[in-house]
């Protein structure tokens, strides 16, 4: 059974990290991050915490677009960061969380990504990204900035395979 913080963690993969060598259903991601967003609404505790030493990291910037929240500030870019996609997303999200995890891969289809820019995905993005910004403490003040604020907290997240130095062979973690 996946623990509430690990459905946090896989969403903010999902939306932080290139998914684009994953065959991912669309309806299941978007399920997902709504999931993922009424966790972290509903627990008010649940608190996420970013060390803020690491100016280097923070200062990255991301040359890809194959990432969902840079698919989400492509589709907001287009409304001029005025229109929130967000519509109904207090709705009680049906099926269990297994459910939900069991339907977010397309094994049938494993060379292909199924994520297309519209409006039910912006909008679940967009609402994930609200409530993990709520709680980190991070106050943004409209779309464009929720947007700068969560490409900021991208650089703290690190994938398993972007420690890996195919030159040495090695696992790289700090300074080692």
């Amino acid at each position: 059974m996946a623990h509430k913080n690990d459905i946090i963690l896989l969403a903010t993969t999902i939306v932080y990290k290139d998914v684009s060598r994953t065959s991912l259903k669309q309806s299941g991601v978007i399920k997902l991050l709504h999931f993922a967003a009424a966790e972290l609404k509903k627990n008010p505790k649940l608190k996420i915490n970013f060390k803020k030493e690491n100016s280097e990291a923070s200062s990255k910037t991301r040359t890809s677009t194959a990432t969902l929240l840079d698919l989400y500030a492509e589709h907001a870019a287009e409304y001029n960061y005025t229109k929130s996609f967000i519509k109904g997303s207090d709705k009680p999200i049906l099926g269990s969380i297994q459910e939900i995890l069991s339907e977010l891969i397309d094994k049938a289809n494993t060379n292909h990504i199924h994520l297309l820019k519209n409006n039910a995905l912006s909008g679940a993005i967009e609402n994930f990204l609200r409530n993990f910004l709520n709680a980190s403490g991070i106050i943004y003040n409209n779309i464009k900035d929720l947007i700068s604020s969560s490409k900021k907290l991208q650089a703290f997240f690190v994938a398993p395979q972007e420690l890996y130095n195919p030159e040495t062979k090695k696992i790289c973690i700090g300074n080692y």
